[in-house]
């Protein structure tokens, strides 16, 4: 009876911690669902002093083709004064048609950073959607 008592605890324990623990992780994930293509950006290197910044970006539809999609042109990283500074690396590009993603790296932020910004243009017929988190992640 007591073992039966002590795994139910500790199962009613991680089915409290769990929804936790993945919304931690969700903080830096940002979906933008306008018009026929959600994109989201996964903010997954998080930039210390000097490291690139990388992201993920994922475009996902069931009514337009996203072969035509370029990645080096359609997502940029928000810099100094408004400036937009193109990726230096597009890996793991996968997918085809409905459903794309590819990690992006950009290079360091600026001392004392206080925001990542990505903007993603052109991409289902939105003009440019914006994501951004503030450094740091969690605050």
């Amino acid at each position: 009876m007591r073992r039966f008592i002590r795994t139910s605890m500790a199962g009613a324990l991680v089915s409290l911690l769990v929804p936790g623990l993945v919304a931690a992780q969700g903080g830096v994930s940002k979906r933008d669902s306008q018009g026929p293509v959600a994109v989201t950006v996964t903010l997954i290197e998080v930039p210390a002093t000097g490291g690139p910044v990388k992201v993920k970006v994922s475009l996902d539809t069931h009514s337009v083709a996203l072969d035509g999609v370029k990645f080096e042109e359609a997502v940029v990283l928000g810099g100094p004064a408004g400036t937009a500074i193109a990726p230096t690396a597009v890996e793991q590009a996968t997918g085809g048609g409905h459903h794309r993603q590819a990690v992006l790296a950009f290079p360091p932020l600026p001392a004392g950073a206080r925001e990542v910004r990505i903007a993603v243009k052109n991409v289902g017929g939105v003009g440019e959607r914006s994501f951004r988190w503030e450094l740091p992640i969690g605050r």
